[in-house]
């Protein structure tokens, strides 16, 4: 499982990396084997405007899936990371355990010789 992060607008300090790293490692170890690659995205949408504006994106790829991508703003980046990392994960769960149904089965019913 790959992990990148990026922050192009927002200053990611040491700490809120490391908080970071320790949500998604809690949030994803279950499903670690059918995860190939996670990517977050931190931006502060307003700069220094302040308000409700930190915005952390979590996008999750597993094989033969789709693509899983969360999106959430807080006044927080803190609080915005974690209800990224739990909605993704949540949503990421429930994909792995759906089942895939199984193919058509053809049934073919032939006429008795009569």
């Amino acid at each position: 499982m790959q992990v990148h992060m990026v922050s192009p607008q927002f200053s990611l300090t040491p700490s809120l990396r490391e908080y970071l790293e320790q949500r998604l490692r809690a949030a994803f170890a279950p499903l670690g084997g059918k995860i190939i690659e996670i990517a977050v995205r931190l931006r502060d949408l307003n700069g220094p405007r302040g308000g409700c504006d930190m915005q952390c994106q979590v996008s999750v790829t597993m094989a033969g899936k789709p693509a899983v991508i969360i999106r959430e703003v807080q006044e927080n980046m803190y609080n915005a990371i974690d209800l990224a990392v739990k909605r993704a994960a949540y949503r990421v769960s429930r994909i792995a355990s759906r089942q895939r149904p199984a193919g058509r089965q053809v049934v073919r019913i032939t006429e008795p010789d009569a």
